[in-house]
């Protein structure tokens, strides 16, 4: 082993060599002579390696009698069909779907700023939308429109595809339920309501509509005496009716169809983009909630507890009408909560009544739809690995995506160094280049292949809950592969201040900051190519000065 590490040492290194092999006949004991051999073939290795990979250093370059690849055909040979082999089987990856997805998140840090800086979030769905609409495909045009982020092509992109398919009237619902303050689509309400009026989220949307038109997005001001009344209208619409479809089966169905129809492998497009309904019906629901309980407080107050009983039982039952509908995490956690705030009032009556049988199995009601510890107080789907798995993952799969980018890089430049001494073979420079081209090309072939590997086996999980989230319409199984892919948006070590920072200057959109970002790129671009004329033009000694003594054999 010490003497495979002195052939390929440095020239000006092979004395000490020899003299760590001569000192291996005093090692007392065969475990003592190993160590002294492995210390002393790493020191030689080292010095090899940076030799190699920094010809000019001390005034050292790759030795030609005997040094590494420097005349050993054979040995560089087989160093290039290693490399080679793993070159292939790198490219064997592209192959499988879970590593294109996987390489397309790791370069989404990079993207997300584009994104950021442009505003714009939609770029994969509006191309998609634009060959649907090319093809007159309805579906298509229904799939984008449900999961645009802006409000206008989003209705307009919907109005072409019921007028090419009237049966998709119900994405008119959906839209309203993501853009409820939207000028584009309130006329669409009056239709929704001759289609499916009896829908409680048809209510909803028209209750949340008014509460946008007259706070201005501020739900806390006190509301007028007519916008308060028509407001109560149509929440009590929704608390009396006999059904609750957000038509999220239907958006379920036409991903089965349109994404194998169109390959559409974006997971941003699918998951982030994953239409649900919003938050807002949480507020509304719960403040209408609480109306209603608390005049069943007056009624039985004044000794009517027919009528307190049946305000309760309407908050339950629609509770109850959300949880058994609802095809969300969130659906089903508001209607709990809403069972929860019926059944302790419900309680808190048969107490008084001193029904104990009634009382305890309320009771036991009310722990078991608590919101923060019953038994259903979490979302359903939610994720399993947690956020600190989906970080660590997400870290691994980028810097293993920027690291295939690098190998590459660099294989490729050793290639062609390679390729160029092979055909300018009386060039002296290009003779000595082959040995450093080899290690390059050798070393960077492998590390492509182990970063094509790691990206492959930890994306893979991820890339099987993409395809669950397009058998079951993206609503379950998913949360792990968001948490992911909001991970994959930052750049790994990048801490959440300097991302906000770095989030809130592109969002602004401000010129000057777009201006010296770009202009600082192009300055420190133009040093390190002037650096790097200098050393190329100043570092190499004139012709003139070489030295003419024969070379000693």
């Amino acid at each position: 082993m010490l003497e495979t590490a002195i052939r390929v040492a440095p020239q000006d290194t092979r004395d000490w060599g020899e003299g760590m092999r001569a000192e291996m006949a005093y090692m007392e004991g065969h475990w003592a002579a190993v160590m002294w051999a492995v210390g002393g073939a790493s020191v030689m290795v080292k010095e090899a390696l940076a030799a190699l990979l920094v010809p000019s250093l001390r005034g050292r370059g790759v030795v030609p009698d005997g040094g590494l690849f420097a005349k050993d055909a054979s040995l560089r040979k087989a160093a290039l069909t290693g490399g080679a082999i793993c070159a292939l089987a790198s490219l064997l990856f592209l192959a499988t779907p879970p590593f294109r997805q996987g390489f397309q998140v790791a370069m989404q840090p990079w993207y997300h700023f584009i994104q950021l800086a442009t505003r714009d979030y939609d770029a994969p769905l509006e191309r998609l939308a634009r060959r649907a609409e090319s093809r007159h495909d309805a579906e298509a045009l229904a799939f984008c429109a449900v999961r645009l982020s802006k409000p206008g092509q989003s209705a307009r992109w919907a109005q072409e595809a019921v007028s090419l398919d009237p049966n998709l009237l119900w994405i008119y619902a959906v839209i309203e339920a993501r853009h409820p303050n939207s000028p584009e689509v309130r006329p669409w309400i009056p239709k929704l309501e001759l289609w499916d009026g009896k829908n409680a989220l048809i209510p909803l949307i028209k209750a949340q509509s008014m509460v946008r038109d007259e706070f201005h997005y501020n739900v806390y001001a006190p509301p007028s005496r007519e916008m308060d009344a028509a407001w109560r209208a149509q929440m009590q619409a929704a608390f009396d009716a006999p059904k609750f479809d957000d038509y999220l089966d239907r958006v379920a169905e036409l991903n089965r169809r349109v994404i194998p129809r169109y390959r559409f492998d974006d997971p941003y497009g699918l998951v982030l983009h994953q239409v649900e309904i919003q938050t807002w019906v949480e507020d509304s629901s719960e403040r209408f909630a609480k109306i209603i309980l608390n005049a069943g407080d007056d009624l039985e107050s004044r000794a009517d507890r027919k009528g307190a009983l049946e305000k309760y039982w309407q908050v339950g039952r629609f509770g109850e009408l959300l949880d058994s509908q609802g095809r969300t995490g969130f659906e089903h956690w508001l209607g709990t909560y809403l069972q929860s705030m019926a059944y302790k009032r419900l309680q808190a009556h048969y107490e008084k009544q001193g029904d104990a049988g009634q009382a305890s199995h309320f009771g036991y009601l009310v722990k078991k739809f608590d919101p923060i510890s019953g038994e259903n107080s979490r979302f359903a789907g939610e994720a399993a690995l947690g956020y600190s798995t989906a970080a660590r993952n997400a870290a691994v799969v980028e810097i293993s995506g920027l690291m295939i980018i690098v190998s590459l890089g660099l294989a490729l430049a050793g290639a062609a160094i390679l390729i160029s001494a092979k055909l300018r073979p009386q060039r002296p420079a290009a003779e000595e280049s082959k040995p450093v081209a080899t290690v390059v090309v050798l070393a960077s072939t492998i590390a492509l292949l182990f970063s094509a590997a790691t990206l492959y086996l930890t994306y893979r999980p991820y890339w099987y809950m993409f395809q669950r989230a397009i058998q079951n319409g993206g609503q379950s199984q998913t949360d792990d592969l968001r948490l992911l892919l909001l991970s994959a948006e930052t750049l790994p070590g990048l801490s959440p201040r300097v991302y906000f920072w770095l989030h809130s200057l592109l969002y602004s959109g401000s010129p000057t900051f777009l201006f010296y970002f770009w202009t600082g790129v192009t300055l420190f671009s133009v040093i390190g190519l002037l650096l790097i004329l200098s050393r190329h033009f100043l570092g190499r000694p004139p012709s003139g000065g070489l030295p003419h003594s024969p070379r000693v054999p």
